[in-house]
């Protein structure tokens, strides 16, 4: 089933981050957004209650990070909107399903996270830094990780880069999160894609009054088939 990365906000910044996520759509691939004040996400699952449903929640306040919360049933308001986008760790099944070889996970490597030198695309007040996910994929599986990136675009899609980390401000040994100790053969390339992470970033630069997301790594789990969002 699909997991989502989540991001919710009040009032009018919900409404101008709805317009970061449409101009950043590999970065935000928004799958369901939820009415102003209702947190059911139907889209997503019957039962879905954003208030509780995420495993841990990541608070902000004026753009800067105020803990973290096992619900935010105290802190929703009326004018609350709550956006579910699409996950790379959702990618990795759909890689799998398509027998793209992802060798890394035997050696104990579960990707890493990077921010960047390149930007998202701002709008009003929300934009900053691309985050990227990257993981190590054998050179003679590269096109094939296209391809099927490609047939997902609700999952962030397409790498938005390959080799060369430096090219895009990356030192590899330098992640800003990873999972497992690095691990790169000489037989595979780095791929990167963009993060659902970056909407973090956005919303420290936009400073609402108050806003939460999802903790890293620990996403809304839904009802909907990851086979039903390929394309083509």
């Amino acid at each position: 089933m699909v997991q989502c990365n989540v991001a919710i906000l009040p009032g009018e910044d919900a409404r101008q981050f709805h317009d970061w996520c449409r101009a950043n759509p590999g970065v935000a691939p928004v799958l369901a957004v939820s009415e102003p004040g209702n947190p059911a996400l139907p889209a997503l699952g019957p039962d879905i209650d954003i208030r509780y449903d995420l495993p841990a929640y990541r608070v902000f306040r004026e753009g800067e990070f105020a803990g973290e919360a096992g619900d935010i049933e105290q802190l929703w308001g009326d004018d609350w909107q709550a956006f579910a986008f699409g996950c790379s760790f959702s990618l990795e099944d759909a890689l799998r399903a398509n027998d793209v070889p992802l060798d890394y996970e035997q050696r104990g490597f579960g990707g890493a996270i990077y921010r960047t030198n390149l930007e998202s695309v701002a709008v009003g007040r929300f934009g900053g830094s691309l985050i990227v996910s990257m993981r190590p994929i054998p050179l003679e599986a590269v096109d094939q990780v296209i391809a099927v990136s490609k047939a997902y675009p609700g999952l962030h899609g397409a790498p938005v880069h390959i080799g060369s980390p430096e090219a895009i401000g990356i030192e590899l040994t330098r992640p800003d999160e990873a999972i497992g100790e690095m691990s790169i053969l000489a037989s595979e390339v780095p791929v990167f894609w963009p993060c659902g992470v970056t909407a973090h970033f956005a919303i420290e630069r936009a400073k609402p009054r108050i806003a939460a997301a999802h903790v890293s790594s620990r996403m809304l789990v839904t009802d909907v088939p990851i086979e039903s969002l390929r394309c083509g």
